[in-house]
């Protein structure tokens, strides 16, 4: 009899362990990268359909949320160092724009029961954009800089109609903080060092699908035009640095007036054979929208951006120039009629045909003077 209920009691025990061991499994699939014991998704969501695509250069683990920090808005984490594509999950069932709003993993799990603590304390914000064209999501890639974290921090208030990045050693620098239209005491962490940002607006146009970028810019007492921008080291003795929109307008610091950065070109594609690409220089790789767009599919539009081009000591050309440009696929190009593009309006371009191998691209002209390349102000308040 003892000999029997030692068997049973042996089964019993294998039992319990083949089922925790299933279970184990089950958890560890599900899970998969996620650290034991903080629940924080830490997965890489590339291969499987992913929303954005994340570089954390910074040195701490972090975790991304949309617009605010909340339960419901919580996307996936990204460890220290590395690249990966965040969930996509019920918030991305639309293309639309958003704020990445990142927290330090520390913070997250000493406030995981009441995240709305975190919404004054972010870790890093970035303007981003969901494309819900699967196709443009390997297009963008949206970095959390090495700079953010540190002891001391920047402080931005924003009475702005337009989204506000500040950007690292130029206008089409690496973007180091980020804020909303209409918002104050926006407060981002930065580590020690010496700094040279470039404030810049952004602004999503449902019109054009493209994100439109202008800036602040001031005339000297000479005429010269220059973008606003500050140099300032954080450190012991500088441990903070404050940014406020309204001074750069008000005539206390610039007096300035918003100035566009950028031209943009319309391409629409009328060829019934194909998708094609844009192709700028000698660059081999096809030229990407702000909202990741990169094939134009045959009856589709899209927007690309033409920022200008640095003259060296804070000063930016007015125009850029269409030159060797293309536009087809990898099999054939056809050349982009030369054109001078003047920034803050927006030119048309015209694909047709019928296969890759038979299509053509010309300037849409002006229907009041054909002999006139057509191109409109692009205006930033329209939605």
């Amino acid at each position: 009899m003892l000999k029997r209920k030692l068997g049973l009691l042996v089964a019993a025990a294998v039992m319990v362990g083949m089922f925790t061991s299933c279970l184990n499994v089950n958890v560890n699939k599900e899970n998969k990268d996620t650290p034991k014991g903080n629940g924080i998704d830490y997965t890489d969501y590339t291969t499987e359909g992913y929303s954005v695509m994340v570089k954390n250069d910074s040195s701490s683990n972090v975790v991304c949320f949309q617009n605010t920090p909340s339960e419901g808005n919580l996307i996936s984490g990204v460890k220290a160092g590395a690249k990966v594509g965040l969930k996509k999950n019920s918030l991305f069932n639309n293309s639309h724009d958003f704020v990445l709003f990142v927290v330090k993993e520390s913070d997250y799990l000493a406030n995981k029961d009441n995240l709305a603590a975190l919404k004054s304390n972010p870790f890093a914000m970035l303007y981003a954009y969901y494309n819900a064209d699967s196709s443009a999501d390997a297009n963008m890639v949206y970095t959390i800089s090495q700079y953010m974290g540190g002891q001391y921090y920047i402080l931005i208030n924003n009475s702005s109609k337009y989204n506000v990045e500040l950007r690292e050693n130029g206008l089409y620098g690496d973007s180091l903080a980020y804020a909303g239209a209409y918002t104050t005491q926006t407060k981002i962490n930065m580590v020690e060092g010496n700094y040279e940002i470039f404030p810049v607006f952004r602004k999503f146009s449902k019109k054009t699908g493209e994100i439109i970028t202008s800036f602040p810019n001031y005339k000297d007492e000479d005429g010269n035009d220059w973008p606003v921008f500050f140099t300032f080291s954080l450190d012991q003795g500088t441990t903070s640095q404050e940014f406020n929109t309204q001074k750069w307008f008000n005539g206390d610091l610039f007096n300035a007036s918003e100035t566009p950065s950028s031209a943009y070109v319309s391409i629409h594609n009328g060829n019934s054979g194909t998708g094609v690409s844009l192709y700028q220089g000698a660059n081999a790789e096809a030229s990407v929208t702000s909202t990741g767009g990169k094939t134009i599919n045959g009856g589709k539009t899209l927007v690309f951006e033409v920022p200008m081009q640095s003259l060296g000591k804070g000063k930016y050309s007015t125009s850029a120039q269409c030159s060797g440009w293309r536009i087809g696929t990898s099999m054939k190009d056809v050349d982009i009629p030369n054109q001078t593009l003047e920034a803050g309006k927006i030119y048309y371009l015209e694909v047709t045909g019928t296969t890759y191998v038979n299509a053509k691209v010309e300037w849409v002209k002006d229907t009041a003077d054909e002999t006139k390349i057509k191109a409109e102000v692009v205006n930033y308040d329209e939605e």
